[in-house]
């Protein structure tokens, strides 16, 4: 029995030797016959197989043959097809190729151009055949180069399977991957299951959604022209050149190839049209397409190749990049049509996957086992000249003014340290200059965890102090200290937190407890804080906010589940001693007459209070500046059986919402960004409970606040409010004949807002008994609706709101909505 083993093993090793050495590697050079000049992306075929190659951009190209002698066919558009078979003495192949000129007959033109008739027939086919194909799977090779000016700066390489499905997409189990010293094996992303396949109806490019020449409905989209007549191994090739007809779509331009008796696609030679833009930063967005196709003696047009290539500008006045040059170039070949597919490749998400049995085995598969394209003169040159200091970071270093004021250490730098939302914390503002390889200086020790503190307000005064953030244990355990003293009603602020992740391998659980004696906003703002509205004050306006004493304890308990249940779920409690601050003061530093109002009573007593929240999303309100998909609900319960002086509950919600409207097809299309604001109460609700509507600060109205009010926000214990805009982007400005308003990065939006409060009336009795006058809270429904210019210089939006329950108009300017 043993024997017999030995035996079999011996035989199988042998029958897989014999197999690896008859793979043989035949390689050769195409040529137009009379110039001599190379013959870039020419098809090679092994005979009557889906088995195939493109050549380089030197004409040069490499194939993988089972056995010799073997029958390869060469065809390229505009030259004769050549059929040679390679023996085993003849390895190397010149292929020089004819031009095959075929003349342009007439043509009557009879109302519409005849390339009309070609792409109803090339449509008609099309929803036939594709009807056929339900699967494919393929060998496929990337290599993608990333370039400045005209040097190569990087390279990256894979062999892989492509999978595709109709009704599942497409899936890519890559092999093996090679790239230059300067890029890791993490960062190469080269592959084929995002690149475009132009006989598919829709294709995104860039991120726009495509009509593609081969739509349905491609004759509503696009104009056909007849250009010439060629031919190809004695078919008819019509050259038909494509426009868009629509000229607010995102649409194609370019040359498309089609064989007449077939009906079908040869190759396209395609870019988008101009409304593929991009606002600033991006001054530059220049892509080209290619491809070509064959149905390898069947019935189905699959993709041989896609090549890529393209320029991104970037910058703003003051600090600019480098063009970055991009080129592309994938190959698939050897397919197998209509075949099961693993249902494992569709249970993920993912487009690539890795086969990890064969992913680290280095360019093994580049040179034995896969037809690649090969590297020309200049990426043999890069392969041997970069090395792995030559990072993309230097290859494109920005120059202009404001790059003084940016750190351009590499992270391994000695002050460098990884914060919990991932980004970078770095000790000085001068640390290129004053760090070196000794590691980080003393002054930079002792203030990287520091940060200032200031405000200014009617009761505070000036308030100066700072804070003292660290990290520790694998950033699992937190601490913060502040300290500040308040010039206006002479006290201190003081304060320290500390928070603990205890699970080692997961953020999803986390605790913190914290003490403080500080200055407190009487109503909350989801909008602004007490240094954001320290400049109003410091010019003698009115003062934002009413303030309080708040000293006391806070725990807090929060968990993420998985990401199935996405969100944050807290429950915090607090403890806490809340008084009044009988203080005011009229300063501002250039003298106006402003006498500020008197600073609010409060109920003062302890608040006892646990609060439950839910909250999902990033949290990026950033003033309007780009748009947000934010959900949070809380409930806080305060009660004397444990300890507080009120009897509450208090309920709030908030909702930020984006929906694409019109032009979908963009890469930004227009959106409408919508907030609901809204929150009530239950028994006894303190006054320094109340919450307000944000208003402008002033001239500067961002997305949330009410635009048509100023300065003093609504205050109320009930309260509801409904902002809306909607982004046309520059589609206005392009309907009036403007077509490089895109690049401009100039919006138009359209906005309106409504809301109102309900205050308690003991509360404005109160008011009314101390000072005279009531809170400010809303008579009745505020509204309001007005148009914006955004994108102003790339920074800021100018708003007119005119207000519909009190009319008037109001103007203001706010940060600009990037996205």
């Amino acid at each position: 029995m043993q024997k017999t083993a030995i035996v079999f093993t011996f035989l199988l090793l042998l029958t897989a030797f014999t197999e690896a050495a008859a793979q043989t590697t035949v390689t050769g050079r195409i040529a137009d016959a009379e110039t001599g000049e190379p013959l870039p992306a020419a098809h090679v075929i092994i005979k009557d197989t889906y088995k195939g190659t493109i050549s380089n951009q030197d004409g040069e190209f490499s194939i993988i043959v089972g056995e010799l002698p073997v029958t390869l066919v060469v065809r390229f558009i505009g030259f004769e097809s050549q059929e040679k078979v390679v023996t085993e003495e003849t390895d190397f192949v010149d292929f020089l190729l004819k031009p095959s000129v075929a003349e342009m007959g007439e043509i009557v033109v009879t109302g519409e151009d005849p390339a009309i008739a070609i792409m109803r027939e090339v449509i008609r086919r099309k929803q036939i055949w594709r009807e056929g194909l339900k699967t494919y799977k393929a060998e496929a090779y990337t290599r993608q180069q990333l370039k400045n000016d005209t040097t190569i700066i990087s390279i990256s390489e894979s062999v892989s399977i492509a999978y595709w499905d109709r009704e599942r997409g497409h899936r890519e189990v890559l092999k093996s991957k090679r790239q230059t010293a300067n890029i890791d094996e993490a960062s190469n992303f080269a592959g084929v299951s995002y690149l475009p396949n132009f006989y598919d109806d829709n294709l995104d490019i860039a991120g726009f959604d495509m009509v593609g020449v081969t739509h349905p409905n491609a004759l509503s989209y696009y104009d056909f022209y007849l250009e010439d007549i060629q031919s190809l191994d004695g078919q008819v090739v019509y050259e038909l050149s494509v426009t868009s007809k629509r000229k607010l779509q995102p649409l194609f331009e370019g040359t498309i190839f089609v064989l007449g008796e077939e009906y079908a696609l040869l190759e396209v030679d395609l870019k988008p049209n101009s409304v593929i833009s991009f606002p600033p930063p991006v001054q530059d967005f220049n892509l080209t397409y290619s491809q070509q196709f064959n149905n390898f003696g069947g019935d189905y047009w699959l993709p041989v190749d896609v090549r890529i290539e393209g320029l991104v500008e970037v910058g703003i006045v003051g600090l600019r990049f480098p063009p970055i040059g991009f080129k592309q170039v994938a190959k698939l070949n050897d397919y197998e049509v209509n075949t099961d597919l693993p249902d494992s490749l569709f249970r993920s998400t993912q487009m690539l996957m890795v086969d990890s049995t064969t992913i680290n085995s280095g360019d093994s598969l580049f040179v034995s086992e896969v037809d690649v394209i090969p590297l020309d003169l200049q990426e043999k040159r890069a392969y041997e000249t970069v090395d792995s200091t030559a990072t993309l970071e230097k290859a494109f270093k920005p120059t202009g003014f404001f790059t003084r004021f940016i750190d351009w250490e590499d992270e391994d730098d000695p002050g460098y340290s990884i914060e919990s939302n991932g980004g970078s914390s770095r000790g000085s503002n001068n640390s290129s200059n004053t760090q070196n390889s000794q590691g980080p200086s003393i002054w930079s020790k002792v203030t990287r965890n520091i940060s200032p503190l200031a405000r200014f307000n009617r009761v505070d005064a000036f308030y100066g102090g700072v804070k003292h953030e660290r990290r520790y244990i694998d950033n699992r355990l937190s601490s913060e200290v502040f300290g500040g003293y308040s010039t206006g009603y002479e006290a201190f602020s003081y304060g320290a937190k500390i928070g603990w992740w205890p699970l080692k391998k997961t953020r999803r659980f986390g605790l913190s407890a914290g003490y403080s004696a500080t200055t407190e906003t009487r109503y909350n703002s989801d909008m602004y804080n007490s240094f954001i509205t320290s400049m109003p004050n410091l010019l003698g306006y009115s003062d934002y906010f009413d303030y309080y004493r708040n000293e006391g304890i806070e725990f807090t308990a929060a968990y993420r589940p998985e990401k199935r249940f996405r969100g944050t779920f807290r429950l915090n409690y607090a403890y806490e001693n809340h008084s009044a601050i009988n203080y005011k003061t009229s300063y501002d530093i250039i003298g106006r007459d402003l006498i500020q109002r008197p600073n609010s009573y409060i109920d003062e007593g302890t608040l006892s209070a646990f609060k439950v929240s839910y909250s999902i999303g990033e949290d990026k309100k950033a003033f309007g500046a780009i748009g947000a998909n934010d959900f949070s609900v809380s409930v806080e319960q305060s009660a004397k059986l444990i300890g507080s002086s009120w009897d509450y509950t208090r309920f709030k919600l908030d909702i930020y919402r984006r929906y694409e409207t019109f032009y979908q097809r963009r890469f930004f299309p227009n959106t409408l960004d919508m907030r609901l604001n809204a929150g009530t109460y239950l028994g006894d609700l303190p006054i320094q409970k109340n919450e307000a509507l944000d208003v402008a600060l002033g001239v500067v109205t961002p997305f949330g606040a009410f635009r048509a009010k100023r300065f003093i926000p609504y205050e109320g214990a009930s309260y509801v409010s409904l902002n809306a805009e909607h982004n046309f982007k520059s589609v206005p400005l392009e309907m009036l004949g403007w077509r490089n308003a895109t690049q401009t990065g100039l919006s138009i939006i359209a906005f309106g807002g409504v809301g109102r409060t309900w205050i308690k009336e003991q509360q404005v009795d109160e008011f009314n008994n101390r000072y005279g006058f009531s809170p400010v809270s809303t008579d009745d429904w505020h509204m309001e609706a007005g148009l914006s210019l955004s994108n102003i210089f790339n920074l800021f939006r100018a708003d007119v709101a005119y207000r519909i329950d009190d009319p008037g108009f109001y103007v203001g300017v706010s940060v600009a909505r990037f996205f």
